[in-house]
């Protein structure tokens, strides 16, 4: 097992013998999918018949051992295809401490007691349960693919979950705060997107992507396809954070005539928000810039995503269907609108109070 006795901010000490006997496995070129279930089905009837030789061919796991962290590189080389530049960006970061954690362990040496220690070392070197939990993502991932690939017949993390952090607070504007908000004097280019997040619940990076071909001012809706992202300390434009965040919104017609007149202000350009070194504009310091806002007007702070929930908040309090709001959100399931939104589930509850007060 590996010593967790040690400091809380230092590395285990690696493991100290490696059974040299071991063949090691080396990182072959980017792999394709993994085996199908007839060719795992001719393997299992091959190795019944078939000479020591083949075995090893077909059962790779039984003779060949790797190492955790080849196992690591070779699923982040696979991996990263996969998801989106700043969370591979991320990944990148963090794997040379979850490799030289497990130094010198074959993955077979991996136990359910040793995934645990993992955890508590997590927990204690790192104060927020949301900083650790990228780490043991990496190695639940990793073991994950060595099952699926057959490099091993047990994943010792497979019902092994890493704590989740408490949600945070949710506090979002009043209705009142924000008809106040709007009037505070600040740069229009942070009123102008207060204003589209409230009114469509969009998150801060889709309101600043935002294209004029994106908007149907005709047809009243807003159709969310990209967002602005930041990874390897460059701003990029990508897809929507997951796909059901390509979406469209249907607009009010307060927001038609809002969006209307800021289009005829900016007739020639091609971003809602025109930047000035792109064709964009990247909102780096709108959290400052809205804080500026808030206390002009003498209402409590709070961050732009703060809109996004003011607007399911409203929503919701209005009687709206939970499946609509996640619908406008882009949540990949109303179960996430119910588990974040549930502090506002009491006053709807309301309604079925008064059904029922009726009978």
């Amino acid at each position: 097992k590996i010593n967790t006795a040690s400091e809380p901010n230092s590395h285990p000490a690696p493991a100290t013998k490696i059974l040299s006997e071991r063949k090691i496995y080396s990182m072959p070129e980017h792999k394709t999918n993994p085996m199908s279930e007839d060719e795992i089905d001719v393997a299992s009837d091959s190795k019944t018949n078939a000479s020591p030789e083949s075995n090893e061919e077909i059962c790779r796991f039984h003779t060949k051992k790797m190492l955790v962290s080849q196992l690591i590189d070779e699923w982040f080389h696979d991996h990263r295809f996969k998801i989106m530049e700043s969370t591979s960006y991320e990944y990148e970061k963090c794997i040379p401490f979850v490799k030289d954690y497990f130094a010198g362990f074959y993955i077979d040496d991996i136990t359910p007691d040793m995934v645990y220690e993992y955890i508590i070392f997590l927990k204690n070197k790192y104060s927020a349960l949301s900083s650790g939990r990228i780490y043991y993502k990496i190695l639940q991932l990793s073991l994950k693919y060595a099952m699926n690939y057959h490099y091993t017949s047990y994943n010792p993390a497979a019902e092994i979950f890493y704590p989740r952090p408490p949600r945070a607070e949710i506090k979002p504007f009043s209705e009142a705060e924000y008809k106040l908000l709007i009037t505070a004097p600040g740069p229009d280019w942070v009123r102008n997107g207060i204003i589209i997040a409230f009114r469509t619940g969009m998150r801060r990076g889709e309101v600043y992507a935002l294209k004029w071909s994106d908007i149907n001012l005709e047809q009243r809706y807003i159709s969310v396809q990209r967002a602005i992202s930041s990874a390897c300390s460059k701003t990029i434009l990508k897809t929507t954070k997951t796909p059901a965040g390509m979406r469209r919104i249907d607009i009010d017609s307060k927001l038609v005539a809002f969006l209307t007149d800021l289009r005829q202000n900016s007739p020639n350009e091609t971003f809602v928000f025109p930047g000035t070194a792109r064709e964009y504009r990247v909102p780096w310091n709108i959290s400052k810039e809205l804080k500026k806002m808030c206390e002009k007007v003498g209402i409590p702070p709070r961050d732009f995503h703060a809109l996004r929930h003011t607007h399911a908040s409203v929503l919701l309090a209005h009687g709206v269907h939970p499946k609509i709001v996640q619908e406008r959100l882009g949540h990949s399931s109303c179960q996430i609108t119910m588990d974040t939104y549930s502090h506002i589930l009491p006053t709807i509850q309301n309604t079925a109070v008064n059904v029922m007060e009726n009978i």
